[in-house]
């Protein structure tokens, strides 16, 4: 992911990135699962949906915790909506964050209400971790569209 800029409101600090490609609601399945299951862990504090940019959030956590915390389990999350969005402590990062998916679009954005930890580490110190969700979800959508395709070529 490219680093868009970094701005602090209201206490928080929301980082911009956009990634390689356009994505879709398929990939924001995957870049949240991965960020769940490689760092949030049991420290999962919210899942979100929202129509479109802008409309009101709901919150799907209850519904995704039934669900063993699984996103393309959960039919009220696997439902392709406008935004998705993540919250958390992150166990890597050492901190609490947000992340929201735009639908069909290359935006990304990161919030965090730790405004000291941008001041200490610079801007860009979530570069990293943003990369690493990016890869992580590439691998894990091709191997799920890879895996489909091959379910449909040989359905016995």
């Amino acid at each position: 992911m490219v680093f868009q800029g970094a701005a602090e409101q209201n206490g928080w600090v929301i980082v911009e990135y956009k990634t390689t490609w356009q994505y879709g609601y398929d990939f924001m399945l995957d870049a949240a699962q991965v960020i769940i299951d490689t760092d949030f862990r049991d420290k999962l504090q919210g899942v979100a949906v929202a129509e479109v940019a802008g409309a009101e959030d709901m919150e799907q956590l209850d519904q995704v915790r039934a669900c063993g915390n699984h996103l393309r389990e959960c039919p009220s999350v696997a439902e392709e909506h406008g935004v998705l969005t993540v919250t958390g402590v992150s166990q890597i990062m050492e901190c609490a964050v947000q992340v929201e998916f735009f639908n069909q679009t290359r935006l990304v954005r990161l919030f965090s209400p730790f405004p000291q930890y941008f001041k200490e580490h610079g801007d860009q110190v979530f570069d990293h971790y943003m990369n690493s969700i990016e890869i992580m979800a590439y691998c894990k959508d091709t191997e799920r569209r890879t895996i489909e395709k091959m379910r449909r070529a040989n359905p016995g």
